[in-house]
């Protein structure tokens, strides 16, 4: 059976940025796995009355429910604590089906309060520890793209995806949110040989960039549909998004020209990565 690992910051990312090839795997009966790397969160603010924790359950429910309609099965799901690298993770696997979530929560950043999060720190500090918003022991960047990496060997993937690790050069304002940037570096370095070369094929894909009509058209694919299904059974649960503002990329999604990296090609980090904004 193909097995294909995603890794995205957070809860609707899979959803906007790397659909129909997400609904196609799920279609195919695939074994497949998508990781948040975030918690996805926000801070409690004047006005509102949900942040940090009961935030990011809002969110883990609409990608549960979301999962759950595209593989027309009930939104039932089994938990169970992963340990890669002596770290525990928390998974979902949906019932009946081969298809798991994965969260690792990290705390996200969420400007104005904090532009930057600790992907960005990890990132950026290799002393910097990152203390999963869930209590459980926090990661130095070594020891959070070792867990990655022990995840990879685990689940045996034939591909993996990640958003755009270039992402900080798409211009206003379409400049990609400064998680997926840093998610998507921080897994790619776990899918690198002692040598620097890529051991799983991963492919990148474009994040905010796509609501730019004029460059990044409305592709032909007639799976607009099964996009559009995923993304209006998510948003109810997330107060922080709305439906109709993500509606023109229903019929979009983009891998980054120069982002597929097979087997023994290398891979170095951006240079040129250093702004959360």
């Amino acid at each position: 059976m193909t097995t294909t690992l995603g890794f995205v910051a957070h809860q609707d990312d899979c959803i906007l940025f790397m659909n129909p090839d997400l609904w196609g795997d799920i279609l195919a009966g695939r074994s497949l796995w998508t990781v948040y790397l975030t918690a996805g969160e926000v801070p409690y603010r004047t006005g509102r009355t949900y942040g940090g924790m009961d935030y990011a359950d809002m969110r883990i429910q609409g990608a549960r429910a979301a999962y759950a309609e595209a593989a027309g099965v009930p939104n039932s799901w089994s938990f169970e604590a992963k340990t890669w690298n002596g770290h525990q993770v928390a998974t979902n696997q949906l019932d009946g089906t081969d298809i798991h979530l994965v969260f690792c929560f990290i705390h996200a950043a969420a400007a104005p309060e904090d532009p930057t999060g600790d992907l960005y720190r990890m990132l950026h500090d290799p002393s910097f520890v990152a203390n999963p918003i869930d209590g459980r022991p926090g990661y130095t960047r070594s020891s959070f793209v070792g867990m990655l990496s022990a995840m990879i060997n685990d689940i045996g993937p034939d591909y993996i995806r990640t958003q755009s690790t270039r992402g900080h050069t798409d211009l206003a304002p379409n400049r990609d949110h400064v998680d997926h940037t840093s998610g998507a570096i921080l897994a790619a370095m776990a899918n690198l040989d002692a040598s620097g070369h890529t051991r799983v094929r991963r492919d990148e894909y474009l994040g905010y960039v796509i609501r730019d009509d004029s460059t990044y058209p409305e592709e032909p694919s007639g799976l607009a549909d099964f996009k559009t299904t995923m993304w209006t059974t998510y948003a109810p649960h997330d107060p922080e998004v709305s439906v109709n503002t993500w509606l023109p990329v229903m019929g979009k999604q983009y891998r980054r020209q120069g982002g597929s990296y097979l087997p023994g090609d290398p891979w170095t980090a951006p240079v040129d990565f250093t702004s959360p904004v």
